[in-house]
């Protein structure tokens, strides 16, 4: 009885070893989904010539993972980011440098810059997706401003692809600029205090598809993938949130004050819904849903000085 006994509980554990065997197995052949990869904020530092690094939703005296360094007169007003992983940053004396690398080392690839361009005083740069670039120049005089499109890929003294000008676009003052998904461009116009909608084929003195006025000081636009708009106000010391109600029909839904946000520049969204602006001293980071006088739930000082402009999460 015993002999017999002992032999099925041995019989018994070499099946379990069998089947735990087969299980795992199968569970190699059928990998686990990897999680989303971290995203990461880039801040632009016109004072320092550079644009700062870090792991979005750093706060306190937090260190960059790197810096990229531009030299004097390349001085950034904003960066923007392709889906090749390319970045872009435009400078106001009018050149863009590409980067490109991985982990965190990136180097320069490309220069567009010189006449053909139309580069003259950039305050503002936006990139899609496919690496095409839109910018915002305020030119050299008073009632030069204009929009500039330049091809993706290029470089050197490169033909601006389009341009948008004149009294009918209603630029006088532009600050900001964004693109959605379909390519259509959104401006913040400072003085006037309006954000103007233009086609995505737009060009020459063509009026805008769609005005949103009544922004105290409009200063940094930004449009995230469900066409939701973000207006950072210098005049109010304000972020205003707009939720998309239709085409080209947004509806004021938020607005984000704070009394550690004082004429706040840079404005962008990251994947949690966390609303991020760029202040002299900080990086403030506002809950998802903020609406009115707010405390910040993240404040990122960094490495002084920490004076920034643009933001790109990204």
């Amino acid at each position: 009885m015993q002999q017999w006994s002992f032999r099925y509980s041995h019989e018994s554990v070499l099946k379990i070893a069998l089947l735990l065997t087969f299980a795992a197995l199968a569970a190699c052949s059928h990998p686990q989904p990897q999680s989303a990869p971290q995203q990461l904020l880039f801040v632009t530092l016109p004072e320092t010539h550079a644009v700062a690094v870090f792991t979005s939703g750093s706060s306190g005296d937090a260190k960059p993972l790197m810096t990229i360094q531009e030299t004097a007169p390349d001085t950034p007003v904003d960066a923007g980011a392709s889906m090749r992983g390319e970045i872009f940053v435009g400078n106001s004396n009018g050149t863009i440098n590409v980067y490109a690398g991985r982990n965190h080392d990136y180097q320069r690839v490309r220069t567009i810059a010189g006449p053909n361009t139309q580069l003259i005083h950039p305050v503002s740069m936006a990139v899609d997706a496919s690496g095409n670039i839109y910018v915002a120049d305020v030119g050299a005089a008073p009632g030069a401003a204009k929009v500039i499109w330049l091809s993706a890929a290029l470089n050197g003294n490169v033909m601006a692809a389009r341009t948008l000008s004149g009294p009918h676009t209603g630029l006088t003052s532009p600050t900001g600029i964004a693109v959605d998904a379909s390519e259509e461009v959104f401006v913040a116009d400072h003085d006037s205090g309006k954000i103007l909608v233009f086609d995505s084929d737009a060009r020459g003195d063509t009026s805008p598809v769609a005005t949103l006025d009544g922004f105290k000081g409009p200063q940094r636009v930004f449009v995230d993938q469900d066409l939701n708009i973000y207006v950072s106000c210098d005049g109010d010391s304000s972020v205003i949130v707009l939720a998309a109600d239709g085409p080209r029909v947004w509806t004021r839904t938020a607005t984000i004050t704070s009394t550690a946000m004082r004429s706040p520049d840079g404005v962008a969204v990251d994947t949690t819904g966390r609303v991020a602006a760029a202040v002299h001293g900080a990086v403030l980071y506002f809950a998802a849903g903020a609406n009115g006088p707010s405390t910040p739930v993240l404040e990122l000082q960094g490495p002084a000085p920490m004076n920034p402009t643009a933001l790109l999460i990204h």
